[in-house]
């Protein structure tokens, strides 16, 4: 029962200090000024520095509230407050307040808000009051000279710039990135106010001038080395400045990293297993600077895990994790946490280029399934013509039943036979050893010839005037000849008084009827997609298509109406020749 009400309670005080934490800076200065406002009693003064140092710890925003610190850290702040009692004096008290102005320095380049920014430029402004009126004299050695009202006009002069934090509203106030501290920007404070310190003090010493003109002769020098470096960070007049040589400088602390991610692009260029990729590039991590090593494993998907490691342990590790890799880095010195969050970059884009490398990878199968499904679809097409090829001599000879329709019928099946022979041997030569799309090339005379003995006694007229010079690619325009004219006789079932006509005109083949025209709802997808048949598989005109346009001819459905449903096959070239004609 101990455990929650612990859990509530500590709940509640983080609740309370979240409230109260705009007040606490307030708090802080507060009990700095009254450590001022004592002066040299030390004993009284150790026991408001304790105080200070607890509200400190309170408002300060390197260390979250919910954070757990760990016993190096509690170690290294209890020295330090220790040495702060010790040797507690002006001189201690000085460079804590110049240790405190840096720390707020960095809230005051990094708020963004208005309400934010005006709460702590006045808290930085009582630092600097306080510093340069109160605490820095009193730490000056006792032969140098100091205006008599410098201390009692800053102990009350400071607090005014306090009623600035006060004139911000409550909701103004808040901070709602006060966990985090811009460390430059305060280290430049620091630097800043340090030097103005070190430099009157430097000036006292060697011209012999009392505090107040040293202090105001360092303010004009350090104000005229910083209007001249903030000229020089961006001139006019077409010159770069320190700023471009800055900005150059930081990024080519990247080039490792860019060089990494140009070799990441390079090596998903090559052949190769999406495993092996991963421990290529893994391999080249080693030469991005702090990384000592590492290990990889791949994970998901539906084949197996593999894993790898390079270079050597370090003493620490991190860990990134991608849905698909996880990838494990050894490193001599700790990273900070823009750098973690660095590499944790680069193992996702690393994670994305596997991922792109397993589905290349499944691409392809499908790619080698597809070339299959093509073949075995092709092969079953010829095949089914040829069936439909014997049940019509199987039917001929079944219906013939005197001695002339049986001679008609012997006559037909020797002449056909032996083109259902060349017809299937030359399908199982496809199996054997695939051919181009358009097959070999033959003379167009003897391919309408070889047409007209093929759909003789079908009902089927084939015409056609042809140059003797010509040639055709005869496989294609069979294959192409032979689906049209069986979709057609398929068609005459249903209305058995319809014409076929094969047409042969130069290059221009076409196949048409008088029938019925194609519904408008299957016109859209006809030569473009697999259809439903009642009769078939449904991929005989599409994969004719797919002959032609491999071969570099277009089938298309040249006329649909009532009386006249044409398809003609051209080479793709004259139908574009045409398509720019009619337009």
């Amino acid at each position: 029962m101990n455990v929650p009400i612990t859990s509530a309670r500590l709940t509640r005080l983080l609740n309370w200090l979240s409230a109260v934490r705009p007040w606490l800076l307030l708090a802080v200065l507060a009990s700095l000024h009254a450590l001022l406002w004592v002066g040299e009693d030390v004993s009284f003064g150790r026991v408001l520095l304790l105080v200070h140092v607890g509200l400190l710890l309170m408002w300060q925003p390197l260390v979250g509230a919910q954070s757990r610190v760990e016993a190096r850290g509690l170690a290294a702040l209890a020295v330090v407050v220790l040495a702060l009692l010790v040797f507690y004096g002006p001189r201690v008290l000085s460079l804590w307040m110049l240790l405190l102005a840096g720390l707020i320095g960095g809230k005051v380049f990094y708020s963004t808000s208005r309400g934010p920014r005006v709460y702590y430029l006045g808290a930085l402004a009582y630092l600097i009051t306080a510093l340069f009126t109160v605490a820095l004299p009193r730490a000056l050695p006792p032969g140098l000279s100091v205006p008599a009202g410098i201390d009692p006009l800053g102990l009350w002069l400071s607090p005014l710039a306090l009623t600035v934090m006060l004139g911000v509203s409550g909701h103004e106030r808040a901070d709602r990135d006060r966990d985090v501290l811009d460390f430059v920007s305060g280290l430049f404070v620091l630097l800043l106010l340090a030097v103005l310190a070190l430099g009157t003090l430097a000036a006292m010493l060697l011209s012999g001038v009392d505090y107040l003109r040293a202090l105001l002769g360092t303010l004009g020098v350090l104000a005229a080395m910083l209007l001249l470096l903030s000229w020089a960070w961006n001139p006019r007049g077409g010159f770069g400045g320190l700023g471009v040589a800055f900005t150059r400088y930081v990024l080519s602390l990247a080039l490792p990293y860019e060089r990494w991610l140009e070799s990441l692009a390079a090596l998903s260029e090559r052949d190769g297993r999406p495993e092996d990729f991963v421990a290529r590039a893994a391999n080249r991590l080693l030469a991005l600077p702090l990384v000592a090593g590492g290990e990889w494993r791949t994970r998901g998907g539906d084949g197996p895990t593999h894993e790898g490691h390079f270079g050597e342990r370090g003493t620490q590790r991190y860990e990134f994790e991608h849905p698909l890799l996880a990838l494990a880095l050894y490193t001599e010195r700790p990273l900070s946490g823009g750098l973690v969050w660095h590499f944790n970059l680069l193992v996702q884009l690393l994670g994305q280029f596997y991922q792109a490398r397993l589905r290349a990878e499944e691409l392809r199968r499908l790619s080698y399934l597809s070339a299959i499904h093509d073949t075995g679809a092709r092969l079953t097409h010829d095949v089914k013509n040829l069936l439909q090829s014997l049940n019509t001599l199987c039917y001929a000879l079944q219906e013939a039943d005197g001695p002339e329709d049986a001679a008609r019928a012997n006559a037909l099946l020797s002449r056909q036979l032996p083109v259902i022979t060349a017809r299937l041997e030359a399908t199982l030569d496809k199996l054997r050893r695939p051919t181009p799309a358009d097959g070999e090339w033959m003379p167009a005379p003897e391919w309408l010839l070889a047409m007209s003995a093929r759909f003789a006694g079908q009902g089927v007229a084939v015409e056609g005037a042809t140059d003797p010079d010509q040639w055709l690619p005869g496989a294609l325009y069979t294959a192409v000849a032979e689906n049209l004219i069986a979709n057609a006789l398929q068609k005459r079932l249903t209305e058995p008084d319809i014409a076929i006509v094969l047409r042969l005109g130069g290059e221009r083949l076409s196949v048409e009827d008088d029938g019925s025209p194609v519904p408008p709802e299957l016109e859209a997808r006809l030569l473009r997609e697999p259809v439903a048949s009642a009769t078939g598989l449904g991929v005989g005109l599409y994969q004719s298509a797919r002959l032609a346009e491999a071969a570099g001819y277009l089938l298309a459905l040249d006329l649909n109406r009532v009386g006249c449903v044409r398809f003609a096959l051209v080479p793709a070239a004259a139908s574009a020749r045409r398509s720019d004609a009619q337009h």
